[in-house]
């Protein structure tokens, strides 16, 4: 989900390279460079907000507007897709993707995954690999 958004992202501002690029895309931009750095540690969309200088209400009717989430579920595409690529290419244990991702209880973790891709970790992975 966040790499589409983020390929939607840049194909906009490649659109704007000729010119000035609007500022809500160089928010953006910028929203998502900072959710790569902090996506494991950081769960707080007033952090990106404040990092931002613009108030959450506005970060959250720029993403809904471009990417019809919010900040809050644009962190948790990235660290689903984090999840899928350890649980596709890692051999950690789910309790240690658990923590890698910066989460402490593997069953939260496991109704999380669960309740977006239908599977267990387990399943995912046996179906993956």
């Amino acid at each position: 989900m966040l790499k589409e958004h983020l390929t939607l992202l840049n194909n906009k501002i490649i659109h704007f390279q000729q010119g000035h690029i609007p500022s809500d895309l160089v928010v953006l931009k910028k929203l998502f460079d900072l959710l790569e750095i902090h996506f494991r540690g950081i769960r707080q969309p007033s952090f990106y907000s404040e990092a931002l200088k613009v108030t959450l209400s506005n970060l959250n009717y720029l993403t809904r507007q471009h990417f019809n989430c919010t900040v809050y579920e644009l962190m948790q595409g990235r660290i689903h897709e984090e999840a899928e690529k350890l649980l596709k290419y890692s051999t950690l244990t789910i309790k240690e993707i658990t923590f890698e991702l910066g989460m402490t209880d593997p069953s939260y973790f496991c109704k999380c995954f669960r309740k977006i891709t239908g599977l267990s970790p387990k399943r995912f992975r046996e179906g993956v690999c």
